[in-house]
C-alpha cells in the first residue's frame, strides 16, 4: 500500500479540511513528520488507519472520540484517503457516528458512521471518484483487509508502527508473541490440526472409559465375576426351563376339560332363570287393563273437544275487536281534550305581542342612530394608527440612543479587559513547558487506572461465572446421580415383572407361548408400573448425558479458575505501579488530566495571543471614537421623533370628544349595531310566531272533533258483532253433547298430549302382545333341565388355575432370565472387542496428540513449532538491520529456554552480545538499544510477511517517535538503515520532534499547532 493523498475534515486538532498531498514527494522514499509535541502528527496516522479500517493507529481511540474540539458544529468529521496497491488505486471515505446540528428547529440529531470505497485506476482528475467497490462500514473494512492482505492490527505491526506497537513484539512472551505471530502468518491451520488431534485422543480416551465402565456394569447387573460364571449359570437355568414347560402343557389339558363343564352348567342355569322372568312381566300387564280403559275413553271426550276449537277462536277475536273499539275512543276524546287547551293558550300569546308595538318602534330608533356614527368611529381610527406609529418612532429612537450609549461603556470596559488579560497572557505563557510535563504524568496514571478498573470489573464478572460454574456442577452431579439409581431401580423391577410383562402381550385366540393354549382366562398381573426395555435404555442414555455434561461443567469450571488467577495477576501488578492511587476515583483522576492538558494548552494560547491582545486594544480604540460619533446623531433623532409623537397624540383627542367612548372604536360600534338589529329582529320574530301558532291550534281542535265522531260509530259495530257470536258458540256446545261450559274445558287437551296418549295406549297392546310370545318360547327351551352345582364347578377351576399360574410364572422368570443372560454375554463380547480396538488406537493417536500439544521436554505445540520457524526467519532478516545500527554487537535469535517448567516455550527471544560471547534476554537491553531492537525486528517482519504472504504489497513503513532515545551515532545508523528501505522503492516516513532529524532529512511533513487547530504540510529543503 503506498498513500496518494489524504484530505481530514474537523479530525483531531485539525478544525477544518487539511489535504496532505503524498505525490508532492516526487522520486523523494522517506520524510519526516515533525512539530512539537501534541500537535497532531500521530494525528495523520491515526486518519489513515481510521480511513482503512475505522479505528486509530493506536487503536485506543475509535473515530467517535477523534472529531476536533475546534471545529464548528456544523461541520462534520470525514477522512478521504486517496492510495495505490500494486497498479491499481483506490479511494476511501470514512465518517464516524456524530451529532450534527439539526435542520429544523434547536438542538443535534445523530448521523450514523458510514464508509464508501471506490476503484481509480485510469482516472486523471481529482474530482472524479471512480467504481464504487464497496459500501457501509463493516463491508468497507472487509474489502480493505482483502486488498491489503492485513487485518487492522497485522497493519500497526508490519507498515504502521505506532508509539511503544512495535517494541510490543520484542518485549512479549511465548505466548503473547505467539499471538501475534499467528495473527501476521495466519497458522491458524496447524492450531486446528493441535485441536483436532486432542479431541480425537480424548474422544478415544472417553470411549475406552464409558466402554469400560459398561462392561463393569454388565458384570455387576449380572451379579457375576466373569463371562465363564455367567455362562454355567446359563446352562443350569435352560435345563429348568424345559422342565417348567413340560408340567405347564400338562396342567393346561386339565384345566380346559374342567372349564368345559362349567360352560354347560352355566348355560342351564340361565334358560330357567329365562323362564320365570318371562311369566313376571306377563302378570304385570295383564293387572292395568282398568287403568287402559279408563285413558280410552278419556281420549275419545278429548278428541270431540277438539272439534269446537275453531268456534272457540272466533268467538275470543270479535271480543278482542270490541275492546280495542273502546280504547281508540277513550283516545280520540283525550286529543280533542288537549288541542282545546291549546288554542285557548295560543290566543293568550297572540294577544301579548299586539300589545308590544311601542317597543318594536323604539328598537328600530336606536339602530338607526348607531349607524350614524360609523363615519366618524373611522376617522378617529385613522388619527390612532397615526400617533402609534409616531410613538413607535419615537421609542425605537430612544431604545437606540440606550444601546449607542451601552456600546460606548462596552467598549471601554472591554478595553480595560484586554489590556488586564494581555498582563496575564505573557504570564501565563512562560508556564508551558511546565505544564506539558505535567499533563503527561497525569495521563499516564489515569490510563493505568483505567485499565486496572476495567480488570477489577472483569474479575467480578469472573468471580460470578465462577459462582455459576460451581452451582452448575453441583447441579449435574445432582443429576447425574439421580439418573444412575433411577436405571438400577428399574432394572430391579424389570427383573422381578417378566411374568406379567409376558401376559400383557397375549390375545385371545392365539397360542400363549408358553403352555400353548388358545384360551387365556386369567392372566397374571402386576399390581406396579412395569418398566420395559426400551425405558431402561432410554434412561441408562440419560445418565449418560448427565455424565457428559458434568464433565463438560467441571472443564468450565477449570477454564474459569485459571482465567481468574491470570487477572488476578494483573491486578495485582498494577496496583503496584499505581501505588496510593490504586483506589482513586476514574473520574476525578480524568478531570486532572482534563484539568492539565487545558492549563499546558492554554499556556501555550496564551503566549501566542499576547500580540493578538495588543492589536486588539488599537482595534477597540478606534470602535470607541465611531461609537462616540454615533450617539452625537442618535440624540437628534430622538428629539424630533419625540414632538412628532406630540402632535398625532392631540389630534386622537379631539376627535375622541364627538364620540361616546364605549364606542370610540369599530369593534364596539359593530357589536352595539349588532345588538340593536338582533333585538329588533326578535321582537319582530316574536309576534309573527304568535299569529302562526293561534291560526295552527283552530285548525287542530277542528280535526279531533272529527275523529271522536268516527271512533264512537266503530264502537257500537265492535259490541254488536261480540254478542252475536257468543250466541252461535253457545249453540254448538249443546250440539257437541257438552251440558255446561266447563265440561268442555275440563275435556280439552293439546295436541301434544293427545298424541302421548294414543301412542300410550298402541305400545301397551304391543307388549302385552310380545310377553306372550316370550313365555311361550322360554317354556320350550327349559324342558327337561334341572339346577346344575357350580359351585363345585367354579371351585374345581380355580384350584386348576392357580396351578397352571405358579407354573407359568416359573417358566415366564426362567424363560426372562435366560435371554438376560444370553444377552448379557453377547454385550460383554462386543464390549471386550470394543476396547481392545480402542487400546490399539489409542497408543498411537494419544501419543502424537501429546507430542503435538506441547507435552515435550521443549513445551513445544505443533502450532509453535511452526511459528518458530518462521520467527527463526524473521530474526535473521532483523539481524542483518541490527548489526547494522549496533555496530556489529548484536544478533537476535530464538531460544528454546523456558521461564517456567509450564511455561509455553519455543519462541522466546535473546540477543546474542559479540562483545561478551553471550547471550542475555532482550529485557536487559537498554532504553536506545531497545528501540534499536524493536526497529530491527519491526522492519525484518516486514520483509518476511512480505516473501510469505503472497500478493501482499509493502510499499510504505511509518514509525512513530523512540528516536529521542539515541545517541547521535546510533541516530545515525538507525537513518542509514531505514534509507536502505528506499533502494526496494518503499517508502518511509517518520514521525518525531527530535531537531536533529529536521536537519538530516529534507523532505519534511511539518505541523504547527495554532490557537484555532493544527495544520500540516510538505517542506522541502
Amino acid at each position: 500500500m503506498k498513500p496518494l493523498k489524504l484530505s481530514m475534515n474537523a479530525f483531531g486538532p485539525y478544525a477544518g479540511t487539511q489535504t496532505l498531498d503524498f505525490t508532492e514527494l516526487g522520486d523523494r522514499t522517506f520524510f519526516l513528520v515533525h512539530g512539537p509535541t501534541g500537535s497532531g502528527k500521530t494525528t495523520i496516522l491515526d486518519a489513515i488507519c481510521f480511513a482503512l479500517y475505522g479505528d486509530t493507529s493506536g487503536a485506543q481511540r475509535d473515530g467517535k472520540q477523534m472529531r476536533s474540539d475546534h471545529a464548528d458544529p456544523s461541520v462534520s468529521t470525514e477522512i478521504t484517503f486517496d492510495f495505490a496497491v500494486g497498479q491499481e488505486q483506490y479511494r476511501i471515505k470514512r465518517s464516524p457516528e456524530q451529532e450534527r446540528p439539526k435542520k429544523r428547529g434547536e438542538g443535534f440529531t445523530v448521523m450514523s458512521n458510514n464508509a464508501t470505497l471506490w476503484k481509480r485506476t485510469g482516472l486523471t482528475t481529482d474530482t472524479e471518484e471512480g467504481h464504487v467497490l464497496e459500501n457501509g462500514w463493516s463491508k468497507v473494512t472487509e474489502a480493505v483487509e482483502k486488498l491489503l492482505g492485513f487485518k487492522s492490527s497485522q497493519f500497526r505491526q508490519v507498515v504502521m508502527l505506532p508509539q511503544g506497537e512495535f517494541r510490543r513484539l520484542l518485549n512479549a512472551d511465548s505466548r503473547e508473541r505467539q499471538v501475534i505471530l499467528e495473527a501476521l502468518f495466519r497458522t491458524e491451520l496447524y492450531r486446528r490440526i493441535e485441536e483436532a488431534l486432542k479431541a480425537s485422543a480424548k474422544e478415544l480416551s472417553d470411549n475406552f472409559k464409558k466402554l469400560s465402565e459398561r462392561k463393569t456394569w454388565v458384570l455387576q447387573e449380572a451379579k457375576a465375576e466373569n463371562g465363564d460364571a455367567l455362562e454355567k449359570r446359563l446352562k443350569l437355568d435352560t435345563d429348568q426351563l424345559n422342565e417348567a414347560a413340560a408340567k405347564t402343557e400338562r396342567s393346561g389339558k386339565k384345566l380346559k376339560d374342567v372349564r368345559d363343564k362349567l360352560d354347560e352348567g352355566n348355560q342351564a342355569k340361565d334358560r330357567l332363570e329365562e323362564k320365570k322372568q318371562a311369566a313376571g312381566a306377563l302378570a304385570g300387564l295383564v293387572a292395568k287393563v282398568e287403568i287402559i280403559n279408563a285413558k280410552k275413553a278419556l281420549l275419545s271426550q278429548a278428541r270431540l273437544a277438539s272439534s269446537l276449537a275453531d268456534a272457540e277462536k272466533s268467538l275470543q277475536a270479535r271480543r278482542q275487536d270490541a275492546s280495542g273499539a273502546a280504547a281508540n275512543f277513550l283516545a280520540k276524546e283525550k286529543v280533542r281534550a288537549d288541542a282545546l287547551a291549546t288554542k285557548e293558550l295560543a290566543e293568550k300569546e297572540l294577544a301579548a305581542e299586539t300589545a308590544r308595538e311601542p317597543e318594536r318602534e323604539a328598537a328600530g330608533q336606536t339602530l338607526t342612530r348607531l349607524e350614524e356614527l360609523t363615519g366618524k368611529v373611522a376617522a378617529l381610527a385613522e388619527a390612532r394608527v397615526l400617533a402609534a406609529e409616531t410613538g413607535k418612532l419615537a421609542s425605537t429612537a430612544e431604545i437606540q440612543l440606550k444601546k449607542a450609549e451601552a456600546a460606548v461603556t462596552r467598549l471601554r470596559e472591554a478595553i480595560d479587559e484586554k489590556i488586564t488579560a494581555h498582563l496575564q497572557a505573557v504570564n501565563q505563557g512562560a508556564k508551558a513547558a511546565e505544564l506539558e510535563a505535567v499533563f503527561h504524568n497525569t495521563e499516564q496514571v489515569y490510563q493505568k487506572r483505567k485499565i486496572l478498573e476495567d480488570k477489577r470489573g472483569e474479575l467480578s464478572l469472573v468471580e460470578k461465572d465462577l459462582a455459576r460454574a460451581a452451582g452448575a456442577l453441583r447441579q449435574c452431579q445432582g443429576n447425574y446421580s439421580k439418573a444412575r439409581d433411577e436405571v438400577a431401580r428399574l432394572q430391579e423391577a424389570w427383573n422381578k415383572g417378566q411374568a406379567a410383562i409376558l401376559s400383557g402381550a397375549l390375545q385371545d385366540g392365539l397360542p400363549c407361548p408358553v403352555c400353548g393354549s388358545t384360551d387365556h382366562p386369567s392372566p397374571a398381573q402386576s399390581n406396579v408400573r412395569l418398566p420395559g426395555e426400551m425405558e431402561i435404555k432410554a434412561k441408562q442414555q440419560a445418565a449418560a448425558e448427565f455424565e457428559k455434561r458434568r464433565d463438560k461443567a467441571q472443564l468450565e469450571l477449570n477454564a474459569i479458575t485459571n482465567k481468574k488467577a491470570a487477572i488476578s495477576g494483573g491486578i495485582r501488578e498494577l496496583e503496584q505501579e499505581l501505588g496510593e492511587k490504586d483506589g482513586t476515583n476514574l473520574q476525578t483522576l480524568l478531570e486532572t488530566v482534563v484539568k492539565a492538558k487545558e492549563g499546558w494548552l492554554e499556556a501555550g494560547r496564551a503566549a501566542s495571543n499576547a500580540s493578538v491582545l495588543s492589536d486588539q486594544i488599537e482595534q477597540l480604540k478606534l470602535r470607541l471614537e465611531k461609537a462616540k460619533e454615533q450617539l452625537e446623531t442618535l440624540q437628534r433623532d430622538a428629539g424630533k421623533a419625540s414632538e412628532d409623537y406630540k402632535a398625532a397624540l392631540a389630534v386622537v383627542k379631539e376627535r375622541e370628544s364627538v364620540i361616546p367612548a364605549k364606542l370610540c372604536d369599530q369593534a364596539s360600534l359593530q357589536k352595539a349595531q349588532l345588538e340593536a338589529r338582533r333585538k329588533r329582529d326578535l321582537l319582530l320574530a316574536g309576534f309573527e310566531g304568535a299569529r302562526k301558532a293561534a291560526e295552527a291550534a283552530a285548525q287542530s281542535l277542528a280535526r279531533a272533533e272529527t275523529a271522536v265522531q268516527e271512533a264512537a260509530g266503530a264502537l257500537q259495530a265492535a259490541k254488536e258483532r261480540a254478542t252475536n257470536e257468543e250466541l252461535a258458540f253457545k249453540q254448538r256446545l249443546e250440539e257437541a253433547g257438552f251440558k255446561t261450559l266447563a265440561e268442555y274445558e275440563a275435556a280439552r287437551v293439546g295436541k301434544a298430549a293427545m298424541l302421548a296418549l294414543e301412542r300410550e295406549l298402541a305400545k301397551y297392546d304391543e307388549d302385552l302382545a310380545a310377553a306372550k310370545d316370550r313365555l311361550d318360547r322360554s317354556v320350550q327351551a327349559a324342558e327337561g333341565l334341572v339346577e346344575p352345582d357350580l359351585v363345585a364347578l367354579k371351585q374345581a377351576v380355580r384350584d386348576l388355575e392357580k396351578e397352571r399360574d405358579d407354573l407359568l410364572t416359573l417358566r415366564t422368570r426362567l424363560q426372562t432370565q435366560v435371554g438376560q443372560e444370553k444377552d448379557w454375554l453377547e454385550q460383554l463380547r462386543l464390549l471386550s472387542g470394543s476396547i481392545k480396538e480402542l487400546e490399539n488406537r489409542h497408543e498411537i493417536i494419544g501419543r502424537i496428540a501429546e507430542v503435538a500439544n506441547g507435552k515435550n521436554k521443549y513445551g513445544l505445540t505443533f502450532q509453535r513449532f511452526v511459528l518458530g520457524a518462521l520467527l527463526d526467519d524473521v530474526t535473521v532478516a532483523a539481524t542483518q538491520r541490527l548489526k547494522l545500527m549496533s555496530r556489529g554487537r548484536y544478533h537476535l535469535q530464538r531460544t528454546l529456554d523456558r521461564a517456567r517448567s509450564n511455561a509455553a516455550g519455543g519462541l522466546d527471544l535473546e540477543v546474542f552480545d559479540t562483545y561478551t560471547g553471550t547471550a542475555r534476554g532482550v529485557a536487559t537491553l537498554s532504553g536506545g538499544e531497545t528501540f534499536l531492537a524493536s526497529l530491527s525486528l519491526a522492519l525484518g517482519l516486514a520483509d518476511v510477511v512480505q516473501s510469505y504472504a503472497g500478493g501482499i504489497h509493502l510499499d510504505t513503513i511509518f514509525v512513530d517517535e523512540g528516536f529521542g532515545t539515541l545517541d547521535p551515532e546510533s541516530l545515525d545508523f538507525a537513518l542509514r538503515a531505514l534509507l536502505d528501505l528506499q533502494k526496494g522503492g518503499r517508502l518511509v516516513g517518520i514521525i518525531s520532534h527530535v531537531p536533529e532529524l529536521k536537519e538530516r532529512i529534507d523532505a519534511r511533513l511539518e505541523v504547527v499547532p495554532t490557537e484555532k487547530g493544527s495544520v500540516a504540510g510538505f517542506r522541502f529543503s
